[in-house]
């Protein structure tokens, strides 16, 4: 168990774990939904409220997870704000941009609620992270 939690300190392994999901998490944000590259099992169906609703909670729980995930392969030299600021910044740039680019992928469409989502979940974990490190 020390060997696994040793491998996990290594610094570019980390960075690239956060790049390898960053793109992962784009490729599914990006794909048609008619074609995809990775089939999810999502029901296609009208772009209900309780649908809309439903995959906003999951850009949420994906965004949080990736300012956590940012975080955690930054290297912490620059203190500890300064490091969760950055990892929050690049999880809302990431969240932005896929769903600007989200008009330009067939069957896709930018979401006003999907944005908001990938934003609180980017802050949300911020500040959970940041909670955490105060009462620690």
């Amino acid at each position: 168990m020390d060997r696994l939690s040793a491998i996990f300190q290594f610094a570019p392994l980390r960075l690239t774990l956060a790049i390898s999901w960053s793109l992962l998490l784009s490729l599914l944000l990006l794909q048609a939904e008619a074609d995809p590259v990775i089939d999810l099992g999502i029901p296609r169906g009208e772009n209900t409220l309780a649908r809309e609703l439903v995959f906003s909670a999951a850009h949420l729980l994906a965004f949080g997870g990736t300012c956590i995930c940012w975080n955690w392969a930054l290297p912490q030299t620059l203190g500890a704000r300064k490091t969760l600021l950055v990892a929050c910044a690049i999880t809302i740039v990431l969240g932005v941009s896929t769903e600007l680019l989200q008009t330009f992928t067939l069957d896709r469409h930018a979401s006003w609620f999907d944005l908001a989502a990938n934003i609180a979940g980017a802050v949300i974990a911020a500040r959970l992270l940041w909670t955490r490190r105060i009462w620690r």
